[in-house]
């Protein structure tokens, strides 16, 4: 099973600037914005060239004299992933004295600047000898307060390599937490200087090098999960040896991106990658989803009347999806209410626990799922559900799991499904997991969105399944004193460097619940307005985390304020990329987003003001505002031209925010 798509599209033709060539052992592979170019030798694929918008990022090398032939070499068009972009493919068969036969499969779609690269071997690989990736760290059992293997590496294998035209550069590094359950910093940028006598080793699965003086670059991007989740592990990713810099371990794909425009330049094109990888679809994508696990009532509440209330309140909000956590089906797992009168409940082995573990709970809901979708489908409100995959000797029953989703879709009209509780322990683990979501979105014509937990546990993270859905990334409740609004707009703001918003789902819960553990904290949810943190995740895909029939009168008709609007302009929010701007948020900034589409024809401006003493700062647009008008779509606050592109905005209060729409003329 691989990320790439393996086979051509039906009278499929390749996307517009697209090529890919091979000639005297020459290999040419680009778009109109990145050309990449290779000579296959006996030591294998050695960089001639890397071209981003015609200009030179490589030093050159030796080219005299013709390449080594190929043993194979193809080329077709079809999407880049099974739910991406069109894309070029080209599959490279060579084999090399010593190694033995290699192949390589490329692809690169039309308007990103990047070449996907995936190495396709019959060779076995290694297999961990007892076991798997670590599980250290959170497990994903969600026990409140007061309650109470070895493995072998192979031969490590630089996949890129390459020589800058210049001494001067600059790596970020991208350093990424996942098991968020014990982490809050989730994305950590480190600047570092490339210098000529100090060698670099580092683990990670996304760099950037950025020559200083032109503020271009290449971001390689492994797509993988994080170092220390992957089940055979790598020993370093990217190195830098004083004069050139590598890629290393190629049993995962990766990417490189091509940038210019410094740190800005290199979260669009990263967005951009991303959003051919997957591409956005409305209606499934970027729509706001509600969950009562997280008012920690847990399955103590599920029952049909309950569900039934819950998609009624939905509908009068403007809530797309009303989505029923942990407790909907027959079977017990350990964070249920019924745990431990179950005996403690299970969280891998569903099928050799129960059978009918995936049967709708026949007491809480005497008449299957069917009324919640009729009454679903009367007030316009979509049906997602819990689920996890069994763990279980590598996933062994996926096939039985494969046709309960399908079945979710086929019978209950289910399209959201947040999947949880995964252990991806080995290599046939991962292939087995990756089977599961490619044959449910091939068996349903694409019609899941899965979001994928990144939250606890061995898991894909956030680069390693990223064609199959949106990531779920955090669980925080306001019980355990470990949720604050300012907290979660920071680590969406954190991310969207480099992860596009729309991809990530974002809490929302009650903020007038256990005022009494907040006490004299002028952060508490409960000084915020539910629009405020509504509008916070916004450009996110939006979770509203609670109960919804315990929503006072205020939050509901906050998010009645909020939530229609938001829908309104939400195509434009996710059209194309969106920006963090401002500092980093921490309680007392005024930060935000730009959301601009790929013509630049208008943006949106989000703004939120926190406890920042100041109420005016000024933000650069893609266009001066002279040039065209505003719109007023939200909030409180006003603007005014600040010269060039700049534009001055105040927020009168705090806790205040303000959403504007420019145009041009």
């Amino acid at each position: 099973m691989s990320l790439l798509s393996p086979d051509a599209a039906p009278a499929g033709a390749a996307p517009a600037g697209c090529f890919a060539h091979c000639d005297g052992g020459i290999v040419t592979i680009g778009n109109r914005r990145l050309v990449r170019r290779w000579k296959l030798t006996e030591q294998g694929l050695v960089p001639l060239s890397l071209a981003l918008d015609g200009a030179e990022f490589l030093a050159g090398a030796p080219a005299e004299g013709p390449g080594m032939e190929p043993a194979g070499w193809r080329t077709f068009p079809a999407p880049l992933t099974r739910t991406g972009a069109p894309a070029l493919h080209a599959v490279l068969e060579y084999a090399l004295p010593g190694i033995g036969r290699i192949v390589r499969h490329f692809a690169v779609a039309a308007d990103t600047p990047a070449v996907t690269v995936e190495r396709l071997s019959s060779a076995p690989e290694s297999v961990p000898a007892s076991g798997s990736g670590t599980s250290a760290g959170p497990t994903g059992l969600e026990v409140d307060p007061g309650n109470g293997s070895g493995c072998t590496v192979e031969r490590e294998a630089a996949c890129e390599s390459f020589r800058a035209d210049t001494p001067h550069l600059r790596l970020r590094e991208y350093r990424f937490a996942d098991q968020t359950d014990c982490h809050d910093n989730l994305l950590t940028l480190i600047e570092t200087r490339l210098a000529v006598n100090e060698p670099l080793r580092l683990r990670g699965v996304l760099f950037g090098v950025e020559n200083v003086l032109t503020r271009s670059g290449v971001l390689l991007l492994k797509l993988a999960p994080l170092p220390e989740r992957r089940p055979l592990p790598d020993e370093v990713d990217f190195e830098w040896d004083t004069e050139r810099f590598f890629l290393h371990g190629d049993r995962y794909p990766w990417a490189v991106i091509g940038y210019s425009g410094g740190i800005e330049g290199a979260t669009r094109e990263l967005q951009r990658y991303q959003r051919d990888l997957r591409r956005f679809r409305s209606g499934c994508d970027g729509v706001a989803l509600s969950n009562t696990w997280g008012d920690r009532n847990r399955d103590q509440a599920l029952n049909e009347n309950f569900m039934l209330g819950e998609i009624a309140i939905a509908a009068e909000l403007g809530i797309d999806v009303c989505q029923i956590d942990d407790g909907w089906q027959a079977g017990v797992t350990v964070n249920s209410s019924r745990a431990a009168e179950a005996g403690g409940g299970v969280w891998e082995g569903y099928h050799s626990a129960n059978p009918g573990f995936w049967q709708v709970h026949p007491e809480r809901f005497p008449h299957g799922l069917d009324p919640l979708v009729r009454r679903g489908r009367e007030l316009g409100v979509g049906l997602g559900l819990w689920f996890s995959p069994d763990s279980s000797d590598d996933f062994a029953n996926i096939d039985k799991d494969l046709e309960t989703v399908c079945r979710f879709e086929r019978e209950f009209v289910v399209g959201w499904i947040k999947i949880y509780g995964v252990k991806s322990r080995t290599r046939r683990g991962e292939a087995n997991l990756r089977r599961f979501f490619e044959q449910a979105m091939e068996r349903t014509g694409g019609r899941l969105v899965f979001d994928l937990d990144v939250t606890a546990e061995i898991r894909p993270g956030y680069f390693g399944m990223p064609e199959f859905g949106t990531l779920f990334v955090e669980n925080r409740y306001s019980d355990w004193h470990c949720w604050w609004p300012s907290a979660t707009f920071r680590n969406l703001w954190q991310l969207s460097r480099a992860i596009p918003p729309v991809r990530l789902r974002f809490e929302c819960l009650n903020p007038e619940r256990n005022r009494e553990k907040y006490r004299n904290d002028p952060l508490a949810p409960c000084l915020y307005p539910m629009d405020w943190i509504f509008f916070s995740v916004m450009a996110a895909s939006p979770l509203i985390w609670c109960e919804l029939g315990s929503l006072s009168e205020r939050c509901r008709n906050d998010l009645k304020r909020i939530i229609p609007l938001w829908r309104k302009y939400r195509e434009e929010l996710y059209s194309g990329v969106t920006l963090p701007v401002g500092p980093c948020p921490d309680g007392t900034t005024t930060s935000g987003f730009l959301a601009v589409p790929p013509d630049g024809s208008f943006c949106h401006l989000l703004l939120l003001r926190d406890l920042d003493p100041e109420s005016e700062h000024e933000f650069r647009l893609p266009f001066s505002p002279a040039d065209g008008r505003c719109e007023l779509l939200a909030g409180t606050g006003g603007w005014e031209a600040a010269g060039g592109t700049r534009v001055r905005c105040s927020l009168p209060g705090e806790r205040s925010y303000l959403w504007l729409r420019f145009s041009r003329n």
